[in-house]
Parts: C-alpha cells; structure tokens; sequence
C-alpha cells in the first residue's frame, strides 16, 4: 500500500527544502524525497551570495521577485535559526560592483539606469573605492556602491530549511524517484525504488535532474547543467568590510567563518563547445579553473598572492534556456508543478519559490498567484530543443 501525504517534493535542494518548509510551516503534510543527501547537487557548492544586482534579474517582474526574496532573508534566517540551533553565516553588508575595465563600467552603468530605482546604489569613483578598501587593484575605474547585499552558508541554509520542516511535521525520505504515479490526466505520487508514495501534488524541484520527468509529463521540462567552480582562501589580513563582485571577475567574499569565497567560473569561462556539460552534477574541479578564478581575483585583490588554497568547490548549476526559473503547473496535467531551472539564483530565490508555490497549493491549485505568472513552464510548449549555448554564455555572477 503507497505512502500517503498531501503534497510530496521532489529534491532537497535549497529549492526543493524551501518548498517543504513553507508548505510545513501551514500544516501541509509534506514528504520530501532526496535520491542522495540533504544539499548534494547545485546548493552545496554555491556561494550563498543574495544580491540584486548583475544580469540575471531584468526589470519589472523578475526584479521584483528577486526583491521579494531578498526581503525574506532576515525573518526566515532568525526563523531557522530559533528551530534549528544553527548558525547559517549570514551577514548583511554593504558591496561593491567593480569596473576594471570599460566595457563593465558600461554594464554597471546601463543597468543602474533602472536598478537605482529599487536599490539604494550610486556610482563612486575609484578614489572613493580605495577610500572604503585601499587594498583593491589600483587600476579600477570605479564602482556602483549599494548600501546593502547578504551573503550566507548556502548548505548551513539548505540543511536549516530541511530541519525545520521536519520539526514542522514534514518527513524526508531517502529514495530515488522512478517515475510519477497518474490516472488520466492527474498526476496522483511518486513511484520510488523501494515503493509508491501516493498524494495531492508532487512539486518537482530535482534541479538537474527534472528533465527525466518529461517522459511522464508529456511535456518539455529544459533544464541544463552549467558547470561552476569556486575556491575557499585562507588570508591572514584583516577581512574585507564589502561584499565585492565584477562582471567579469566574479566575486570576493569574506565569510564570517573566516575564509575568504572567490570565483566563480560561469558561461563566460567555457568555449561553446564545452559550455552544456551534460544533464549530471560535475563535482570534479579542474586545474583551469583554479588557476583563472586565483588570477582573476589577484587581479582584483593583488594581496591574495598570499593567501593560501583550502577547498576547491565545483558542481553544476541547473540552466534554464532564459535563465528564468521555471515554476508552476504543467500544462494538460493536473496534481503537479514544477520548481526548477534556477540557474545561479537557486539561493537567493529558494523562499520566495517556497512561498508562491505553497500559495499555489494552498489554493487548491486552482489560480496562479501573480508572482508566479513570469516563470510558468507553458512558454516552452512545443519547444523541440533547448538553446543552453546563449543562455549559458549570458551568465553573469
């Protein structure tokens, strides 16, 4: 006899465990299925940096969700934080957005037009810059200053949010998915390698691996792994006081563990050929990216020369082929929706996706909450093939 549960979740990602919490925390129950462990696919090795700049939100409603997500951090860390007893390394700063060269200055600039509009941001210049930190390259052109970014522990986040929707009554449970259980058009549970688990709604939120769902579904689920790398450095000198990132070289984070985040390769590192690593997690790091990430950051931070290696991450990112994530119901099928393709704001959008997902189910799956209509998976009906190429090379964190 199957398992029974008013809505089970398909992965344990930050995605996938957002879901359950915000799910849990209305009295939904929720089982939560992993093939693997709690944060092993894309959140464990990503940086944990919630920003709102960049390229990866576009005006009007995508920047707005980004925004709202952004404004859930603080209530929902002091949140798991009370239930769970963890210390998930979060910490609200001021940051830095670099130019070193013209062509991100132009970047910056173009996209202030519109961001300065929702974020507290002006454009300093590079003596005002070496005024907040004199260690930077003296070769920057300048910088949009915003008076707050947040960077935390992205596995600390994901394990918090499983955690705390067990204690909410949730259950997480250990099994690789086979498939989805349905009559007619109605998806009824999750079938398993070591039994069927019937209920309500499934919410696939299995990041790289959703496209096998499509078997199921009858429709397209595009999603494609976008490889990335980062390194943890040890450096004796005072932490910096700024989240600082550039367009073209990435980040440079000091955690409040004491180690200093730098990376991460994204698009702009691969040649096209090498861009769509295929639909499985790459954890292996290679020698080429630890190389260009040191570089780049020596670029940036010329001390670091210094600073001393201590973990290489890498993994594989979920890519959507807008770089939009993709949630909501299926077309044609009933009893299911999709949570995933997040690209690289798996992070930073996790509780926001819990939140309107669960607004969704709460509703009886019967209306699209409004947040939810830029991302829903019927603008890839009839979609023969996915374009991870452009997507993957317009990447930029």
């Amino acid at each position: 006899m199957a398992e029974n549960y008013d809505v089970v979740v398909v992965g344990a990602g930050v995605v996938g465990c957002s879901v359950a919490y915000y799910l849990a925390k209305e009295g939904i129950k929720v089982g939560l299925l992993e093939r693997e462990s709690i944060g092993s696919g894309s959140s464990t090795h990503a940086t944990g940096f919630i920003s709102l700049l960049g390229t990866e939100f576009t005006p009007g409603p995508s920047f707005q969700f980004g925004l709202d997500s952004y404004r859930e951090f603080p209530s929902l860390v002091q949140e798991l934080e009370s239930a769970t007893g963890m210390d998930l390394l979060y910490q609200r700063r001021p940051s830095l957005r670099l130019a070193l060269e013209q062509s991100e200055e132009d970047l910056i600039k173009e996209l202030m037009t519109w961001q300065k509009e929702h974020v507290a941001m002006r454009w300093i210049s590079a003596d005002e810059v070496h005024e907040i930190e004199p260690r930077l390259t003296p070769s920057l052109i300048g910088a949009v200053y915003e008076d707050e970014s947040a960077q935390l522990d992205s596995y600390r986040l994901n394990l918090s949010l499983a955690t705390g929707a067990e204690k909410l009554g949730g259950e997480t449970i250990f099994r690789k998915v086979t498939g989805l259980l349905s009559e007619g058009d109605r998806i009824t549970g999750v079938r398993t390698e070591s039994g069927d688990l019937s209920c309500g709604t499934v919410v696939i939120a299995a990041g790289l691996w959703s496209p096998p769902f499509q078997r199921d579904l009858g429709f397209p689920v595009p999603v494609g792994a976008l490889k990335g790398e980062r390194l943890l450095l040890k450096y004796d000198g005072d932490p910096l006081q700024v989240l600082i990132s550039s367009p073209k070289r990435g980040h440079m984070i000091s955690r409040l563990d004491g180690f200093l985040s730098v990376g991460s390769t994204g698009g702009r590192d691969y040649d096209n050929d090498q861009l769509y690593q295929g639909e499985d997690m790459d954890r292996v790091p290679t020698e080429m990216a630890r190389v260009e990430i040191m570089q780049r950051a020596i670029d940036v931070f010329p001390d670091l020369e210094n600073a001393s290696l201590v973990e290489q991450l890498a993994g594989s990112r979920p890519l959507s082929p807008d770089r939009v994530p993709i949630i909501g119901p299926v077309p044609g099928k009933q009893g299911v929706v999709l949570a995933t393709g997040h690209t690289t704001k798996g992070i930073h959008l996790g509780p926001i996706t819990g939140k309107v997902v669960t607004e969704y189910i709460r509703g009886g799956c019967k209306t699209v909450p409004t947040a939810m209509e830029p991302f829903l998976p019927s603008r890839f009906a009839g979609l023969d093939q996915a374009d991870f190429q452009t997507a993957g090379l317009d990447v930029d964190e």
